[in-house]
């Protein structure tokens, strides 16, 4: 059911782009924690939409190059050659998909901890986004935090990884998967001017 050789080639494959994905989302995290003028902004911004549009380019490429690329090229037709079951192929990849969301949202709360310990959140700058709550950001509420913008992603990862798995070309495979990333970001922005209102919105310019 699991082949180590290719959960292997995936880290080769893939690798890079992960540490690159991940060191953009924990540096924005560092930076709207840790700057006063873009703190008001880290629950809006940050978590409402960073969190959700550079993981899902992550998603998008990835799970194209898991599946659907690797068929569209030729690449899977040497894989499954070797002694290898169909379905031990997807069980790997999609393993491979799991952890590396799992271990960059994990690097991202040790650094939203970190920034924590040095930096004071005052809940009340941000209170539109939450909802009029004030004190301070929490340990649990960081990871809380994260693992919900973790499940979010993962959705988003189980989609596009079945339309990797579903089409033999991989262009079919990211227009179906670009839509639907495109629309889940759509719909978060709507949300958010839905909820807090234009007015509110305006508040949270940096001065």
């Amino acid at each position: 059911m699991f082949s180590l050789p290719l959960f292997k080639q995936s880290i080769k494959s893939n690798g890079v782009f992960l540490l690159v994905i991940t060191a953009i989302l924990t540096l924005l995290n560092v930076e709207f924690a840790m700057i006063d003028d873009t703190k008001p902004m880290l629950f809006v911004i940050f978590y409402g939409m960073m969190t959700l549009i550079v993981p899902s380019i992550y998603v998008l490429v990835t799970s194209n190059s898991l599946i659907s690329n690797q068929v569209d090229r030729g690449s899977m037709a040497y894989i499954l050659s070797n002694p290898v079951r169909r379905s031990a192929v997807v069980f790997t990849q999609a393993s491979y998909f799991v952890l590396s969301l799992a271990g960059m949202f994990l690097v991202n709360t040790f650094a939203a901890l970190g920034a924590n310990s040095q930096s004071e959140y005052n809940l009340s700058m941000a209170q539109q986004a939450a909802h009029g709550a004030t004190g301070y950001l929490t340990t649990e509420m960081i990871i809380q935090l994260n693992f919900s913008c973790f499940a979010v992603t993962l959705a988003l990862a189980g989609i596009t990884f079945m339309f990797s798995s579903i089409f033999n070309l991989s262009k079919y495979a990211m227009a179906f998967s670009g839509t639907v990333i495109g629309v889940s970001i759509l719909a978060k922005i709507m949300s958010l001017f839905g909820t807090m209102g234009i007015k509110a919105m305006s508040k949270l310019r940096c001065r």
